[in-house]
């Protein structure tokens, strides 16, 4: 039989330990990691056993940025022979983020693969390997993972699907590879009906080929559907209408347009359709008014173009100009993400700042 004393020793052993890990703990929900860590080392060496006190210390190494630190304690709970199959997994998903967080691109895949083929969280797994191929522009691998979650019901797979789809497309259209631009094209518009991007893909792919009726139909459907992407329908308008001589049909396009909701393309659009065709006089009224209500780089670049015979009025415009100009402090905004706010001059099917897809709308 133990003696008491040894009986006392140990329950005042074990009392410490959980004053300690408890102590532990709530620097770590004040944000204190640095004594965090100092207490949950201390804790590994009263007890080289526990293995979520060795978990979480790798996990503060790892978001202090002592990554090194972090993968050699999680590959040291690895080597043990003890661990039972949910401990095993959590050590595999560890390391798979330490590897990740220090560029280990190819070590995080073998392990996220490991944890998938093995059905570790696999859902998770297969996330975190979509994640690392749309990092590197692996599409093919990215259409792979999505395609699973997608197939398991995953809340917006769909979409991410649908444009790993559309990378592969517009990267076959600029080699040439329009059999292989129209296969993945009917892919994403298959996954995702709505699908802008695959759509004017697929326009610019009619246009190539001279399918300028099946063009002109799908225009007309992204128009229906999702008119907030006007600016991208532009140039596809324009060779459409322009194509078959209907000049009129694509000045009552660009005006009917631009009374629904104006934008500074629209406008641009019109004023050049205005000048080429000879119509001085609605150029001249119509780009008043828009310098009046709406100036812009590329009204007061048209302005200057414009009005370069008519030197009375293009003082006038310079000084505008000059006013415009002091206003504009920073980096012209043509596109907002609707999910987090990041702007930016183009057009970003993949938001830099939040990684959503499809999210950047036209200011």
């Amino acid at each position: 039989m133990r003696s008491a004393a040894h009986s006392s020793s140990h329950k005042h052993q074990s009392v410490n330990w959980s004053e300690s890990y408890a102590k532990g703990l709530n620097y770590l929900l004040i944000n204190d990691s640095d004594r965090a860590i100092q207490t949950f080392i201390d804790l590994v060496k009263i007890d080289q056993n526990t293995i979520e006190i060795h978990i979480t210390l790798g996990n503060l190494f790892r978001s202090k940025g002592e990554v090194d630190r972090a993968i050699k304690i999680h590959q040291n709970l690895l080597a043990r022979p003890n661990l039972t199959r949910q401990q095993r997994n959590m050590a595999i998903a560890e390391l798979a983020e330490d590897f990740l967080k220090a560029g280990l691109h190819d070590r995080a895949e073998k392990l996220y693969r490991e944890m998938a083929e093995l059905q570790i969280d696999d859902l998770a797994a297969y996330q975190r390997l979509l994640d690392l191929y749309i990092a590197e522009k692996s599409w093919y691998q990215a259409c792979d993972c999505a395609q699973i979650l997608y197939d398991r019901g995953k809340p917006e797979a769909a979409i991410v699907l649908s444009q790993c789809h559309c990378e592969i497309a517009q990267s076959a259209l600029s080699d040439g590879n329009k059999k292989l631009a129209r296969i993945n094209l009917d892919k994403a518009l298959n996954i995702n009906h709505n699908c802008v991007r695959a759509g004017v893909l697929l326009i610019e792919l009619h246009l190539s080929t001279k399918d300028y009726t099946s063009a002109r139909k799908l225009l007309q459907r992204l128009i229906k559907h999702s008119p907030e992407y006007m600016v991208l329908y532009i140039e596809p308008a324009k060779a459409i209408y322009l194509h078959g001589k209907e000049s009129r049909v694509y000045q009552n396009f660009l005006q009917h347009q631009y009374e629904i909701n104006p934008s500074n393309r629209l406008a641009i659009a019109l004023l050049e359709h205005y000048s080429n065709n000879n119509q001085i006089d609605k150029a001249r009224d119509f780009l008043e008014q828009v310098l009046r209500k709406s100036p812009s780089f590329g009204a007061f670049d048209f302005a200057l173009r414009f009005l370069k015979s008519e030197p009375e009025k293009l003082a006038d415009t310079w000084g505008n100009l000059s006013d415009f100009l002091r206003n504009m402090q920073s980096k012209k905004v043509e596109y907002i993400c609707a999910n987090c706010g990041y702007g930016s001059h183009a057009i970003q099917w993949n938001c830099p700042s939040c990684n959503r897809w499809s999210t950047m709308k036209a200011v």
